[in-house]
């Protein structure tokens, strides 16, 4: 990497987080929604083919396969989202060196990072309370997922605010003893 360009990609991945988070956890609702469908559409079919019932057939391969994602489908989105901020941690640990020119410029990437989570959140309340199904799926199947992503502006101010701590606090570049010649 270029070296003084750690401040560029902190705050990309702030952003990343927002958009992708809120792609990540919508896309996971919509998922859910279809398994649903698709789990009470099967689950209703009451034909025989041959010898075998449509419905227990299903019930005993797709169905379980199904309701197993159902079951887990917040720990994919909450496991989603926090992956993301601790990809974001642990850029702060590698691009550590940071001039105290960037502090200033990353509390205007905060405020701007601030003002798209908080549309981020409405838009995705919005989406949620388009229709009682994604209501349902969002409030009872994914709710920790939804919790966070209608808590992301206070989420993004603490990651910032760790960020900023790991990045300027506590691993400053040392000098090296012979600094004042040049070494």
């Amino acid at each position: 990497m270029v070296k003084g360009k750690s401040g560029k990609l902190n705050a990309v991945m702030i952003f990343v987080l927002i958009f992708l988070g809120f792609i990540g956890v919508t896309m996971i609702g919509v998922f859910v929604f279809g398994a649903n469908l698709v789990d009470q559409t099967f689950g209703s079919i009451d034909v025989m083919i041959g010898v075998v019932n449509f419905t227990e057939a299903y019930d005993d391969t797709l169905g379980q396969g199904i309701n197993a994602f159902l079951d887990h489908a917040d720990s994919y989105g909450l496991g989603l989202l926090f992956g993301m901020i601790i990809l974001i941690v642990i850029s702060s640990f590698i691009f550590k060196e940071k001039h105290k020119l960037w502090l200033v410029l990353e509390f205007v990437i905060l405020i701007v990072s601030f003002i798209f989570a908080v549309t981020i959140q409405r838009a995705f309340n919005g989406y949620i309370n388009m229709s009682p199904e994604f209501l349902d799926i969002y409030s009872i199947q994914l709710i920790n997922s939804s919790k966070f992503i209608l808590n992301l502006p206070i989420i993004i101010t603490i990651v910032w605010a760790f960020i900023v701590i790991l990045s300027y606090g506590l691993f400053r570049k040392e000098r090296g003893q012979f600094s004042d010649i040049g070494f």
